[in-house]
């Protein structure tokens, strides 16, 4: 698998430039933004993959999210699966093991 690492790009708040990556997919690393219809996005909106929640939870003392999702997402035939607060939030994620070994 060719590592995907999102263009770097300036965001500018309140008139101070902050310059970050967006989605990085490594064979067994991830960060992306889960998007609506099970769509994997990159911070452009350039679909990567798919993605689904496989448990969600509350988390009420948060100031970030009312809840958090554990999430499977698929990019190129690899599954990965981590943690995030939900669409439009950020997505980070491990390659998940298969039954036959580490990673198939």
């Amino acid at each position: 698998m060719k590592p995907y690492i999102e263009n770097e790009f300036t965001y500018i708040y309140e008139g101070v430039a902050i310059k970050a990556y967006g989605a990085v997919v490594t064979a067994d690393r991830i960060v992306a933004y889960p998007a609506e219809g099970g769509v994997l996005k990159d911070w452009h909106g350039a679909a990567l993959g798919t993605w689904r929640a496989i448990r969600t939870w509350s988390t009420p003392r948060s100031w970030i999210s009312a809840s958090m999702s554990q999430i499977e997402a698929t990019v190129d035939g690899v599954t990965y699966t981590g943690r995030g607060a939900g669409v439009g939030m950020i997505y980070k994620g491990k390659r998940k093991a298969t039954k036959e070994g580490r990673y198939g």
